[in-house]
């Protein structure tokens, strides 16, 4: 029997942030948990493409006793791939695991696992966390009955976080981080960002932790979203910085060309300032207020770009596999090959304007090879140059 409930999300101060129905399965078991842990399945499940449907209905074929499993996985999935990721996962889980203490200390919100009433009634939670900390605390009585020695919130927030790419900039100088879309991000010192692997969804997001300079692609279809701290920036093809005070929290944005629109995360709905070049913001952490100071000279040259070393894309008989390790470098995503297949293999070519796809389509063209994506790693295939 299943147990159908509500919840009705609450953001930041009581803030309505979404409306989710869950279905709770009672025989929740090791088996279902088994798919959650599978980084191939979560990539299927959320990013659904040719190769992964092929994959998994040929599975369904071998194994009809565990379709039923397979598709209540499945939902699971995507209702915490609807939420929205944060940047620490250390940081979800603690704060998963202290929303669900809290909601267990109030009886009255949860229903337990081993209740057989029918009655359907509606149950409200407040988290500390929008979105993904209430599908966590709503799931957290299936997990518990899950036989494993780990943390079942340290569970939750790895399967969210399975599909997504962190860059950490831990040297003493700026680092330059290109991203699939072509747009690219100096981190300084210190500073990360994480975001989905292929930026596969219809808005690129990407979560910011310290300060950096962003060059966005525009991309018309795919408006580019920063999440730093408690403001969200919206752009479609820009440049702009961002910068945090460590000691005090506030966080200064200035734009340098383009147009950039700051939100409140707790008022996504409504721009605070459509800032143009040359305009900035400062979001004052202990009043959690945004204001526009007056940009003058120094304001501008102390958040104007910053130097950074980066790639050389120019290539001159290159041998094929240093360039896929170039790209792995600038990139982050693994390129699978097979050495001895592309050892002969050497091109020139430049490969500066264009984005980590079309890189990959001209170098497989070039050597008469194909590529495809799988479980967020690239896989060339092709025949040996001779």
């Amino acid at each position: 029997m299943s147990i159908i409930f509500q919840v009705l999300t609450l953001g930041y101060k009581g803030r309505l942030f979404c409306n989710l129905t869950i279905t709770i399965v009672e025989n929740f078991d090791a088996q279902i948990f088994s798919f959650l842990e599978d980084d191939a399945f979560i990539n299927w499940a959320t990013n659904p493409d040719e190769h992964g449907n092929a994959y998994w209905n040929a599975w369904m074929q071998r194994n009809p006793d565990r379709v039923e499993d397979l598709l209540k996985a499945k939902q699971i999935a995507q209702n915490l791939a609807k939420a929205q990721k944060p940047l620490n996962t250390e940081r979800l889980s603690k704060d998963i695991w202290e929303n669900i203490h809290a909601d267990i200390a109030a009886p009255q919100n949860v229903i337990p696992i081993a209740a057989k009433s029918s009655e359907r009634r509606n149950y409200f939670i407040a988290a500390s966390v929008a979105g993904l900390l209430l599908v966590a605390s709503s799931l957290y009585f299936l997990f518990s009955n899950h036989k494993s020695s780990s943390n079942p919130a340290q569970q939750i927030a790895s399967v969210v976080m399975d599909n997504s790419l962190q860059h950490t900039n831990s040297t003493a100088e700026n680092r330059v981080v290109y991203l699939v879309d072509g747009s690219k991000v100096t981190l300084k010192p210190g500073s990360s960002i994480k975001h989905a692997v292929f930026l596969q969804k219809d808005k690129r997001e990407i979560y910011l932790d310290g300060d950096a300079f962003f060059e966005v692609a525009k991309d018309p279809n795919r408006p580019f979203y920063v999440y730093a701290h408690d403001i969200v920036l919206r752009v479609l093809g820009t440049s702009f910085n961002v910068s945090t005070n460590k000691n005090t929290g506030n966080i200064t944005v200035l734009v340098r060309t383009g147009k950039v629109s700051v939100y409140k995360k707790s008022n996504i709905a409504r721009a605070e300032y459509i800032l143009t070049p040359n305009e900035g913001i400062r979001y004052m952490a202990q009043t959690q207020s945004i204001v526009k100071p007056e940009v003058d000279r120094d304001f501008v040259q102390s958040n104007s770009k910053p130097d950074a070393p980066a790639f050389n894309f120019n290539f001159e008989e290159t041998p094929v596999a240093k360039i896929f390790n170039t790209l792995e470098e600038a990139y982050g995503i693994k390129i699978n090959y097979d050495e001895k297949i592309f050892s002969k293999c050497v091109i020139t070519t430049s490969l500066n304007d264009e984005t980590f796809d079309e890189k990959l389509k001209i170098i497989c063209e070039a050597v008469g090879a194909n590529y495809r994506i799988e479980h967020n790693e690239v896989f060339a295939e092709g025949n040996a140059c001779k």
